[in-house]
C-alpha cells in the first residue's frame, strides 16, 4: 500500500487554510478535477475539510434555503488557492510607500 501524500504543516498552503479556519474566512482553491469556494472547517496535513452553501432548488418555496455540502479534500491534490486581501485606496498605498522611504531615508 502506498505511502499517504501530507503536506507539511510549515507549508504555506497548510499556513493560509489554518488561517483560514481559524478567522472564518472564505477561500477558493483547485484540483486537477475541479475547484472549490467554502470556508474550512477541519485541517490536518493530509486533508482540509470545507463547507459550501449551495442555493436551494428552484422548488424550493423560500428563496433563502440553502443547501450544505461539505468537501474534504487531500491537501496534496491542491494546485492553487485564492484567499482575500486588504483592498487598498490609491491613498493608502501611497501613504504607505511615502512612509517607507521616509524610514529608509533615516
Amino acid at each position: 500500500m502506498g505511502k499517504k501524500s501530507e503536506v507539511k504543516e510549515s507549508s504555506l498552503l497548510y499556513h493560509r487554510l489554518k488561517a483560514a479556519l481559524h478567522d472564518g474566512i472564505k477561500v477558493w482553491f483547485e484540483t486537477r478535477d475541479k475547484s472549490y469556494f467554502g470556508i474550512p472547517i477541519a485541517l490536518d496535513r493530509h486533508f482540509v475539510e470545507v463547507l459550501i452553501l449551495v442555493p436551494g432548488s428552484e422548488d424550493e418555496s423560500t428563496e433563502y434555503i440553502f443547501q450544505r455540502v461539505t468537501w474534504v479534500v487531500r491537501l496534496a491534490s491542491i494546485s492553487a488557492i485564492a484567499y482575500p486581501s486588504e483592498y487598498w485606496s490609491t491613498d493608502r498605498l501611497d501613504s504607505l510607500l511615502n512612509r517607507s522611504v521616509i524610514n529608509t531615508d533615516s
